[in-house]
């Protein structure tokens, strides 16, 4: 399902079978010359790390689950790239005041 993916992205940086043999040579021709220019390998495995990195470096993902209940602790145990390498933020409401001063 969904976390299943979101879980991949967080822990390897990739998501397995996520482009056909042909897409992933495309990107992979696109970016040879760029890789080249970087002094990097320009072999097909050499340029795929490079994309898959340069995505990881990129990749921004926003969760807002909610806390109540038993749901986020069973989420957290069967996703554990959603704990090791999320940086939390416990959200509470905020004082009528400070909204209106914000």
């Amino acid at each position: 399902g969904f976390l299943e993916l979101i879980n991949n992205m967080l822990a390897a940086g990739m998501v397995p079978a996520l482009y056909e043999e042909a897409e992933r040579d495309g990107i992979i021709n696109n970016l040879r010359d760029e890789v080249t220019k970087k002094g990097l390998p320009d072999t097909k495995e050499g340029v795929w790390q490079y994309f898959v990195n340069r995505c990881r470096d990129n990749l921004h993902v926003v969760l807002a689950m909610s806390p109540i209940g038993e749901s986020l602790r069973v989420r957290c145990r069967s996703f554990p790239g959603m704990i090791n390498n999320t940086v939390i933020d416990w959200f509470v409401p905020w004082p009528h005041q400070a909204l209106l001063s914000v």
